[in-house]
Protein backbone atom coordinates (compact mmCIF):
# COMPACT_ATOMS: atom_id res chain seq x y z
CA UNK A 1 0.00 0.00 0.00
CA UNK A 2 0.97 3.51 -1.00
CA UNK A 3 2.99 4.75 2.31
CA UNK A 4 1.38 8.65 3.19
CA UNK A 5 3.17 11.67 3.52
CA UNK A 6 1.11 14.35 6.26
CA UNK A 7 2.19 17.75 5.94
CA UNK A 8 2.09 18.94 9.81
CA UNK A 9 3.55 22.72 9.07
CA UNK A 10 0.56 24.39 10.21
CA UNK A 11 0.36 22.27 13.36
CA UNK A 12 4.14 22.92 14.10
CA UNK A 13 4.26 26.57 14.09
CA UNK A 14 0.27 26.44 16.14
CA UNK A 15 0.92 23.73 18.33
CA UNK A 16 2.02 26.27 20.96
CA UNK A 17 -1.12 28.21 20.63
CA UNK A 18 -3.93 27.15 23.67
CA UNK A 19 -6.74 26.60 21.59
CA UNK A 20 -7.05 25.50 17.73
CA UNK A 21 -9.02 26.56 14.94
CA UNK A 22 -10.38 24.65 12.62
CA UNK A 23 -7.92 24.03 10.02
CA UNK A 24 -5.81 23.05 13.23
CA UNK A 25 -8.07 20.55 14.18
CA UNK A 26 -8.44 18.43 11.03
CA UNK A 27 -4.74 18.86 10.40
CA UNK A 28 -4.36 17.06 14.00
CA UNK A 29 -7.40 14.70 13.49
CA UNK A 30 -5.11 13.21 10.62
CA UNK A 31 -2.00 12.84 12.39
CA UNK A 32 -3.54 11.42 15.38
CA UNK A 33 -5.51 8.84 12.72
CA UNK A 34 -2.15 8.10 10.95
CA UNK A 35 0.05 7.50 14.19
CA UNK A 36 -2.53 5.26 15.51
CA UNK A 37 -3.42 3.44 12.27
CA UNK A 38 -1.04 3.72 9.47
CA UNK A 39 2.36 3.54 11.47
CA UNK A 40 4.32 4.07 8.29
CA UNK A 41 3.10 7.64 7.72
CA UNK A 42 5.74 10.63 7.29
CA UNK A 43 5.11 13.33 9.21
CA UNK A 44 6.91 16.30 6.88
CA UNK A 45 7.23 20.02 7.18
CA UNK A 46 7.66 22.59 4.58
CA UNK A 47 9.31 25.72 4.21
CA UNK A 48 8.89 27.59 1.36
CA UNK A 49 10.47 25.67 -0.81
CA UNK A 50 12.01 22.97 1.76
CA UNK A 51 10.66 20.30 2.83
CA UNK A 52 11.98 18.27 5.65
CA UNK A 53 11.09 15.39 7.49
CA UNK A 54 10.56 15.21 11.74
CA UNK A 55 12.26 12.72 13.31
CA UNK A 56 9.19 10.15 14.66
CA UNK A 57 9.86 11.11 17.98
CA UNK A 58 9.59 14.86 17.72
CA UNK A 59 6.38 14.48 15.23
CA UNK A 60 4.29 11.81 17.81
CA UNK A 61 5.47 14.45 20.83
CA UNK A 62 4.00 17.15 19.11
CA UNK A 63 0.87 15.80 17.91
CA UNK A 64 0.08 14.27 21.59
CA UNK A 65 1.31 17.42 23.03
CA UNK A 66 -1.33 19.53 20.81
CA UNK A 67 -4.02 16.82 21.29
CA UNK A 68 -3.57 17.49 25.31
CA UNK A 69 -2.93 21.07 25.21
CA UNK A 70 -6.10 21.91 23.06
CA UNK A 71 -8.55 19.26 24.82
CA UNK A 72 -7.81 20.01 28.07
CA UNK A 73 -9.17 18.37 30.91
CA UNK A 74 -11.71 18.94 33.65
CA UNK A 75 -9.28 21.04 35.99
CA UNK A 76 -7.37 23.16 33.94
CA UNK A 77 -7.73 26.69 34.04
CA UNK A 78 -10.45 27.59 31.19
CA UNK A 79 -12.60 24.95 33.34
CA UNK A 80 -11.89 26.32 36.03
CA UNK A 81 -13.18 30.06 34.76
CA UNK A 82 -16.11 28.58 33.15
CA UNK A 83 -17.25 26.76 36.14
CA UNK A 84 -16.87 30.16 37.96
CA UNK A 85 -18.60 31.69 36.12
CA UNK A 86 -21.61 29.32 35.73
CA UNK A 87 -21.52 29.01 39.69
CA UNK A 88 -22.29 32.93 39.29
CA UNK A 89 -19.27 34.69 39.85
CA UNK A 90 -19.67 37.85 37.98
CA UNK A 91 -15.94 38.72 36.98
CA UNK A 92 -15.06 35.33 35.88
CA UNK A 93 -15.07 36.51 32.01
CA UNK A 94 -14.12 40.02 31.54
CA UNK A 95 -16.41 42.36 29.29
CA UNK A 96 -15.97 42.77 25.24
CA UNK A 97 -13.82 45.38 25.36
CA UNK A 98 -10.57 45.73 23.08
CA UNK A 99 -6.53 45.30 24.29
CA UNK A 100 -3.95 46.41 23.64
CA UNK A 101 -2.40 42.87 22.50
CA UNK A 102 -5.95 43.19 20.00
CA UNK A 103 -3.63 45.77 17.90
CA UNK A 104 -0.41 43.95 17.89
CA UNK A 105 -1.71 40.23 16.88
CA UNK A 106 1.11 40.00 14.17
CA UNK A 107 3.24 40.55 17.29
CA UNK A 108 1.90 38.10 19.27
CA UNK A 109 2.05 35.72 16.43
CA UNK A 110 5.64 36.52 15.57
CA UNK A 111 6.36 35.57 19.21
CA UNK A 112 4.51 32.15 19.35
CA UNK A 113 6.55 31.32 15.32
CA UNK A 114 9.58 32.38 17.58
CA UNK A 115 9.04 29.92 20.37
CA UNK A 116 7.85 27.17 18.08
CA UNK A 117 11.21 27.40 16.32
CA UNK A 118 13.07 27.12 19.27
CA UNK A 119 11.19 23.75 20.47
CA UNK A 120 11.42 22.02 16.93
CA UNK A 121 13.45 23.39 14.67
CA UNK A 122 16.52 22.93 16.50
CA UNK A 123 17.48 18.94 16.27
CA UNK A 124 14.25 17.94 15.22
CA UNK A 125 13.65 18.35 11.69
CA UNK A 126 16.01 16.29 9.05
CA UNK A 127 17.84 17.90 6.72
CA UNK A 128 16.49 18.51 3.08
CA UNK A 129 16.11 14.24 1.90
CA UNK A 130 15.39 14.57 -1.96
CA UNK A 131 13.86 11.09 -1.62
CA UNK A 132 11.69 12.09 1.36
CA UNK A 133 8.35 11.92 -0.90
CA UNK A 134 9.52 9.07 -3.12
CA UNK A 135 6.30 7.36 -3.84
CA UNK A 136 4.18 8.67 -1.39
CA UNK A 137 1.08 10.00 -0.74
CA UNK A 138 1.37 13.37 0.19
CA UNK A 139 -1.33 15.42 2.08
CA UNK A 140 -1.72 18.61 2.30
CA UNK A 141 -4.30 19.51 4.93
CA UNK A 142 -3.96 23.62 5.63
CA UNK A 143 -3.22 25.56 2.13
CA UNK A 144 0.06 25.91 3.75
CA UNK A 145 2.88 26.62 1.12
CA UNK A 146 1.26 25.82 -1.60
CA UNK A 147 1.49 29.41 -3.26
CA UNK A 148 5.22 28.26 -3.90
CA UNK A 149 6.34 27.09 -6.72
CA UNK A 150 9.32 25.73 -5.29
CA UNK A 151 7.08 23.36 -2.77
CA UNK A 152 5.69 21.72 -6.30
CA UNK A 153 9.51 21.01 -7.40
CA UNK A 154 9.88 19.18 -4.18
CA UNK A 155 6.23 17.56 -4.22
CA UNK A 156 7.04 16.07 -7.96
CA UNK A 157 8.68 13.33 -6.48
CA UNK A 158 5.98 12.06 -4.57
CA UNK A 159 3.26 9.34 -6.39
CA UNK A 160 -0.10 11.11 -5.49
CA UNK A 161 -0.57 14.79 -4.10
CA UNK A 162 -4.28 15.53 -2.50
CA UNK A 163 -4.63 19.20 -1.12
CA UNK A 164 -7.35 20.03 1.36
CA UNK A 165 -9.27 23.82 0.04
CA UNK A 166 -11.51 24.73 3.26
CA UNK A 167 -12.97 27.91 1.45
CA UNK A 168 -12.21 30.56 -1.32
CA UNK A 169 -12.98 33.52 0.86
CA UNK A 170 -9.57 35.46 0.34
CA UNK A 171 -10.33 35.62 -3.37
CA UNK A 172 -13.74 36.14 -3.30
CA UNK A 173 -14.27 38.44 -0.35
CA UNK A 174 -10.54 39.51 0.70
CA UNK A 175 -11.89 42.49 2.69
CA UNK A 176 -12.45 39.42 5.50
CA UNK A 177 -9.02 38.05 4.79
CA UNK A 178 -5.62 38.89 5.96
CA UNK A 179 -3.68 41.39 3.60
CA UNK A 180 -2.19 39.39 0.57
CA UNK A 181 -4.03 36.63 1.56
CA UNK A 182 -6.02 36.88 -2.22
CA UNK A 183 -2.71 36.89 -3.91
CA UNK A 184 -1.41 33.98 -2.47
CA UNK A 185 -4.80 32.04 -3.02
CA UNK A 186 -4.80 32.93 -6.39
CA UNK A 187 -1.17 31.35 -6.87
CA UNK A 188 -2.00 28.57 -5.07
CA UNK A 189 -4.87 27.62 -7.22
CA UNK A 190 -3.01 28.34 -10.16
CA UNK A 191 -0.50 25.73 -8.79
CA UNK A 192 -3.20 23.14 -8.27
CA UNK A 193 -4.58 23.53 -11.78
CA UNK A 194 -1.75 22.85 -13.51
CA UNK A 195 -0.67 19.79 -11.85
CA UNK A 196 -1.92 16.15 -11.19
CA UNK A 197 -3.32 16.84 -7.56
CA UNK A 198 -6.19 15.77 -5.54
CA UNK A 199 -8.47 18.71 -4.57
CA UNK A 200 -11.14 18.13 -1.33
CA UNK A 201 -13.14 20.29 0.29
CA UNK A 202 -15.49 20.81 3.23
CA UNK A 203 -18.82 21.08 1.33
CA UNK A 204 -20.38 21.55 -2.02
CA UNK A 205 -21.03 25.11 -1.46
CA UNK A 206 -17.59 25.41 -1.24
CA UNK A 207 -16.62 23.54 -3.84
CA UNK A 208 -19.02 25.86 -5.76
CA UNK A 209 -17.18 29.00 -4.91
CA UNK A 210 -13.86 27.89 -5.57
CA UNK A 211 -14.65 26.44 -8.90
CA UNK A 212 -16.54 29.85 -9.61
CA UNK A 213 -13.74 31.77 -8.11
CA UNK A 214 -10.80 29.89 -9.78
CA UNK A 215 -13.12 30.24 -13.42
CA UNK A 216 -13.69 33.89 -12.71
CA UNK A 217 -9.65 34.25 -12.67
CA UNK A 218 -8.88 32.22 -15.68
CA UNK A 219 -7.57 28.87 -13.46
CA UNK A 220 -9.05 25.65 -13.95
CA UNK A 221 -9.45 23.07 -11.28
CA UNK A 222 -10.01 19.70 -12.13
CA UNK A 223 -12.50 17.66 -10.13
CA UNK A 224 -13.19 18.49 -6.46
CA UNK A 225 -13.80 15.93 -3.80
CA UNK A 226 -15.92 16.87 -0.84
CA UNK A 227 -14.97 15.60 2.50
CA UNK A 228 -16.60 17.51 5.68
CA UNK A 229 -13.88 17.57 8.49
CA UNK A 230 -14.72 15.51 12.18
CA UNK A 231 -15.99 16.67 14.67
CA UNK A 232 -13.66 16.01 17.93
CA UNK A 233 -14.96 13.12 20.56
CA UNK A 234 -14.99 15.77 23.67
CA UNK A 235 -17.89 17.24 21.45
CA UNK A 236 -20.06 14.21 20.54
CA UNK A 237 -20.99 13.23 24.66
CA UNK A 238 -25.04 13.87 24.95
CA UNK A 239 -24.72 14.51 28.61
CA UNK A 240 -27.37 16.92 28.83
CA UNK A 241 -27.93 20.83 29.44
CA UNK A 242 -25.17 22.04 32.50
CA UNK A 243 -27.06 23.41 35.42
CA UNK A 244 -25.90 27.50 35.12
CA UNK A 245 -26.48 30.71 37.76
CA UNK A 246 -26.28 32.81 34.57
CA UNK A 247 -28.26 32.86 31.50
CA UNK A 248 -25.93 33.22 28.29
CA UNK A 249 -25.63 32.85 24.42
CA UNK A 250 -22.34 31.37 23.63
CA UNK A 251 -20.61 32.51 20.46
CA UNK A 252 -17.15 30.49 19.67
CA UNK A 253 -14.93 31.47 17.22
CA UNK A 254 -12.80 33.98 15.86
CA UNK A 255 -13.18 37.37 16.96
CA UNK A 256 -13.12 39.14 13.53
CA UNK A 257 -14.88 40.76 11.20
CA UNK A 258 -16.66 37.82 8.85
CA UNK A 259 -18.25 36.66 12.09
CA UNK A 260 -20.40 39.35 12.11
CA UNK A 261 -20.59 39.97 15.74
CA UNK A 262 -22.03 42.87 15.29
CA UNK A 263 -25.87 42.13 14.29
CA UNK A 264 -25.88 40.74 17.64
CA UNK A 265 -24.98 44.17 19.27
CA UNK A 266 -27.88 45.87 17.50
CA UNK A 267 -29.86 43.02 18.17
CA UNK A 268 -29.25 43.72 21.46
CA UNK A 269 -29.96 47.43 21.31
CA UNK A 270 -33.54 46.45 19.41
CA UNK A 271 -34.27 43.94 22.84
CA UNK A 272 -36.36 45.06 26.08
CA UNK A 273 -34.30 46.19 28.55
CA UNK A 274 -36.13 43.25 31.04
CA UNK A 275 -34.25 40.47 29.38
CA UNK A 276 -31.34 40.17 31.73
CA UNK A 277 -28.64 38.03 30.10
CA UNK A 278 -25.38 37.61 28.59
CA UNK A 279 -23.41 36.89 25.44
CA UNK A 280 -19.92 35.39 25.63
CA UNK A 281 -18.20 35.82 22.72
CA UNK A 282 -15.17 32.62 23.16
CA UNK A 283 -12.61 32.86 20.87
CA UNK A 284 -9.25 34.26 19.86
CA UNK A 285 -8.97 37.56 18.69
CA UNK A 286 -8.36 37.98 14.64
CA UNK A 287 -6.15 40.71 13.51
CA UNK A 288 -8.85 43.35 12.69
CA UNK A 289 -10.56 42.27 16.35
CA UNK A 290 -9.57 45.62 18.17
CA UNK A 291 -12.21 47.13 15.32
CA UNK A 292 -14.81 44.85 15.67
CA UNK A 293 -15.10 45.03 19.96
CA UNK A 294 -15.34 48.70 19.41
CA UNK A 295 -18.86 48.20 17.69
CA UNK A 296 -19.94 46.30 20.78
CA UNK A 297 -21.09 49.33 22.90
CA UNK A 298 -24.00 51.10 24.07
CA UNK A 299 -25.61 47.76 24.90
CA UNK A 300 -28.66 48.27 26.84
CA UNK A 301 -28.11 47.58 30.91
CA UNK A 302 -28.98 44.46 32.47
CA UNK A 303 -27.39 42.61 29.29
CA UNK A 304 -23.63 42.19 29.36
CA UNK A 305 -21.45 41.22 26.46
CA UNK A 306 -18.75 39.35 28.11
CA UNK A 307 -14.82 37.57 26.34
CA UNK A 308 -13.48 34.72 27.04
CA UNK A 309 -10.29 33.44 25.46
CA UNK A 310 -7.39 30.36 26.07
CA UNK A 311 -10.29 27.53 26.48
CA UNK A 312 -9.67 24.04 25.99
CA UNK A 313 -12.42 21.79 24.25
CA UNK A 314 -13.31 20.99 27.45
CA UNK A 315 -14.26 23.87 28.60
CA UNK A 316 -16.02 25.03 25.63
CA UNK A 317 -17.78 21.90 26.25
CA UNK A 318 -19.65 23.17 29.59
CA UNK A 319 -19.84 26.21 28.28
CA UNK A 320 -21.77 25.04 25.43
CA UNK A 321 -23.45 22.48 27.39
CA UNK A 322 -25.07 25.47 29.95
CA UNK A 323 -25.96 27.97 27.38
CA UNK A 324 -29.68 28.90 26.43
CA UNK A 325 -28.07 28.14 22.64
CA UNK A 326 -24.90 28.63 20.21
CA UNK A 327 -24.73 31.68 17.91
CA UNK A 328 -23.47 31.90 14.53
CA UNK A 329 -24.13 35.03 12.85
CA UNK A 330 -21.30 34.47 9.98
CA UNK A 331 -21.23 36.20 6.82
CA UNK A 332 -19.14 33.80 5.25
CA UNK A 333 -18.00 29.85 6.91
CA UNK A 334 -16.89 26.95 4.38
CA UNK A 335 -17.99 24.40 7.22
CA UNK A 336 -18.64 26.12 10.73
CA UNK A 337 -16.72 23.66 13.33
CA UNK A 338 -18.09 25.16 16.10
CA UNK A 339 -22.32 24.85 14.73
CA UNK A 340 -21.37 21.18 14.51
CA UNK A 341 -19.83 20.94 17.67
CA UNK A 342 -22.71 22.20 19.17
CA UNK A 343 -25.59 20.19 17.63
CA UNK A 344 -23.34 17.05 17.82
CA UNK A 345 -24.04 17.24 21.88
CA UNK A 346 -27.69 18.41 21.62
CA UNK A 347 -27.16 22.31 21.78
CA UNK A 348 -29.86 24.63 20.25
CA UNK A 349 -28.29 26.56 17.63
CA UNK A 350 -28.89 30.03 16.08
CA UNK A 351 -27.00 30.83 12.78
CA UNK A 352 -26.87 32.72 9.60
CA UNK A 353 -28.73 31.75 6.89
CA UNK A 354 -25.86 31.25 4.67
CA UNK A 355 -24.71 28.17 1.92
CA UNK A 356 -22.74 26.54 4.28
CA UNK A 357 -25.27 26.20 7.40
CA UNK A 358 -28.01 25.12 4.79
CA UNK A 359 -26.11 22.31 2.87
CA UNK A 360 -25.31 20.62 6.59
CA UNK A 361 -27.66 22.02 9.46
CA UNK A 362 -30.83 23.77 7.82
CA UNK A 363 -33.06 20.56 9.65
CA UNK A 364 -30.97 20.96 12.83
CA UNK A 365 -30.43 25.11 13.42
CA UNK A 366 -32.55 28.10 13.31
CA UNK A 367 -31.45 30.13 10.13
CA UNK A 368 -31.53 33.52 10.55
CA UNK A 369 -30.58 36.31 7.77
CA UNK A 370 -26.95 37.42 9.02
CA UNK A 371 -28.33 41.43 8.36
CA UNK A 372 -31.76 41.26 9.73
CA UNK A 373 -31.12 42.36 13.38
CA UNK A 374 -34.60 42.80 14.20
CA UNK A 375 -35.03 38.89 13.58
CA UNK A 376 -32.18 37.91 15.66
CA UNK A 377 -33.38 40.12 18.58
CA UNK A 378 -36.73 38.84 18.11
CA UNK A 379 -35.17 34.79 18.32
CA UNK A 380 -33.12 35.79 21.48
CA UNK A 381 -36.13 36.93 23.29
CA UNK A 382 -38.06 33.73 22.09
CA UNK A 383 -35.35 31.59 23.14
CA UNK A 384 -34.82 33.63 26.51
CA UNK A 385 -38.20 32.74 27.11
CA UNK A 386 -37.81 29.11 27.24
CA UNK A 387 -41.02 28.74 25.22
CA UNK A 388 -42.26 26.45 22.39
CA UNK A 389 -39.68 27.98 20.40
CA UNK A 390 -36.45 27.17 22.03
CA UNK A 391 -38.03 23.64 22.72
CA UNK A 392 -38.72 23.15 19.30
CA UNK A 393 -34.73 24.01 18.31
CA UNK A 394 -33.96 21.67 21.23
CA UNK A 395 -35.55 18.75 19.78
CA UNK A 396 -33.89 19.55 16.84
CA UNK A 397 -30.49 19.84 17.95
CA UNK A 398 -30.77 16.38 19.49
CA UNK A 399 -32.19 14.98 15.80
CA UNK A 400 -28.62 15.68 14.74
CA UNK A 401 -25.98 13.10 14.02
CA UNK A 402 -22.62 13.67 13.05
CA UNK A 403 -20.15 11.51 10.97
CA UNK A 404 -17.61 9.02 12.63
CA UNK A 405 -14.46 10.76 12.55
CA UNK A 406 -12.54 7.25 11.66
CA UNK A 407 -14.51 7.05 8.50
CA UNK A 408 -14.10 10.78 7.46
CA UNK A 409 -10.02 10.52 8.02
CA UNK A 410 -10.06 7.16 6.05
CA UNK A 411 -12.14 8.66 2.84
CA UNK A 412 -9.27 11.29 2.93
CA UNK A 413 -6.59 8.28 2.87
CA UNK A 414 -8.01 6.33 0.19
CA UNK A 415 -8.36 9.71 -2.12
CA UNK A 416 -4.92 10.57 -1.48
CA UNK A 417 -3.63 7.07 -2.55
CA UNK A 418 -6.40 6.44 -5.90
CA UNK A 419 -4.91 7.24 -8.85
Amino acid sequence: MTPLALDISRLLWRAVRSAPGGIDRLELAMARHLLENEPGTRFVFTDGGVLRTLKPGLARRLIEGAAQRWAGDPRDSGCQRASAYLAGQEDAFPAARSRLTDRQVPLVDLGRNLLAGLLYRRGGLRAEEAETLAGTAYLNLSHRNLDNAKLFAALSRAAHLLCYLHDDIPLRTPGLAAPGSDQRFRRMLRHLGERPVRVVTNSAASRARILESAAAHGLRLARVEIVPPPVGSIFTERSGQSPSAQRFFLVPGLLTTRKNLAVLAEACRQMPHSHGFDIVFAGAPGLDAAEVLALLDNIPPGIRLLRAERLSDHAMARLMRASVAVLAPSLEEGFDYPVHEALAMGVPVIASDIPAHREYVADFAELLDPRDAAAWSAALAAFLSGGARHAAALAAARRFATPAPARLLRSLTELARAP
